[in-house]
């Protein structure tokens, strides 16, 4: 396993790791893993990207159908997706993840990776809508993960939302939510306009509850120290963990008030209906079937 420590060795030797690339694919395709396990073993080092993102990413831009499926899916997290990125890239990306059987690895490429292109308006569209499914694969994200920071900002919101599929939805928020990452505040603002709308309701009591749960993990790792921050992500400095207490606090607040509210609407539905049975189920009072004897003998005597 490549360690942290590892990093500036690997730097020293970035040409030759570089020069691996066709080796790698080569022994993928013969069904040989472990070159492509070692390589990404690299890849997946902290801060490595500087220097294996744009390979990784030509190579990407120029993947046909003999580049396998496999390999395309794990190293597009460490690509360097931006302005220099393609339609076409994207699509085979796709193409690559459908193809896959599950696992925790590949779930986590495959998280990660959509949550940084969704993050790009111009290569958002081209994210097929089955792909999103994978996010109820639920995946468990490492420390440091550009995905799940990227994946914050409204437009991806916005979209997993369109989707109309409450699951995903729930999902996206469980995957993203986490004491490693602060939320971006367009993002922010979009989150508790979603929790107002897609979540109300008395049908989503058990989606909040899951929600709340999970915020009070994200809360109560977040007690754990700064020490314990920095061995695991060292870019989350100890300033940005009041920002991460506020937004999810925050986030808990308006989950519980949704809550209250739709609990207050269903015993007021419980008390109606209640009231409206037993009018209807109440005998008649001997005022009311004397009244009606009465009207009958007067007919009765017009007659």
């Amino acid at each position: 396993m490549v360690q942290v420590g590892d990093l500036d060795q690997i730097r020293s030797k970035r040409k030759a790791i570089i020069a691996l690339f066709p080796y790698v694919i080569q022994q993928e395709r013969v069904g040989d893993c472990k070159m492509a396990d070692t390589f990404l073993g690299v890849a997946r080092v902290p801060y490595t990207r500087t220097f294996m993102a744009q390979p990784i990413a030509t190579l990407l831009d120029g993947a046909g159908p003999d580049l396998p499926n496999r390999l395309v899916t794990l190293i597009s997290p460490y690509a360097l997706w931006g302005l220099g990125s393609k339609a076409n890239t994207v699509i085979r990306w796709a193409e690559a993840v459908l193809a896959v059987p599950y696992t925790e690895e590949v779930g986590v490429s495959v998280v990660d990776t959509l949550l940084q292109i969704a993050s790009l308006d111009f290569l958002r569209p081209y994210i097929p809508v089955n792909v999103w499914a994978w996010l109820k694969q639920q995946p468990s994200l490492p420390p440091i993960c550009d995905g799940r920071s990227a994946g914050t900002v409204d437009g991806v919101v916005r979209m997993v939302r369109e989707l109309g599929d409450i699951e995903i939805l729930k999902s996206y928020f469980l995957l993203i939510w986490s004491e490693w990452d602060s939320i971006h505040l367009d993002g922010f603002a979009e989150m508790r306009i979603s929790i107002r709308e897609d979540l109300g309701g008395i049908g989503m009591g058990h989606h909040r509850e899951v929600l709340v749960e999970r915020l009070d993990h994200v809360l109560g790792q977040l007690d754990r120290g700064l020490g314990h921050f920095t061995q695991h992500n060292p870019r989350l400095g100890e300033s940005r963990i009041p920002l991460l207490r506020e937004q999810y606090g925050e986030l808990k607040g308006i989950l519980l008030e949704v809550d209250r509210v739709a609990l207050e609407i269903l015993t007021r539905t419980s008390l109606r209906s209640t009231n409206s049975f037993n009018s209807l189920t109440r005998p008649q009072s001997p005022t009311r079937r004397s009244f009606v004897r009465s009207l009958s003998h007067v007919r009765s005597r017009a007659s």
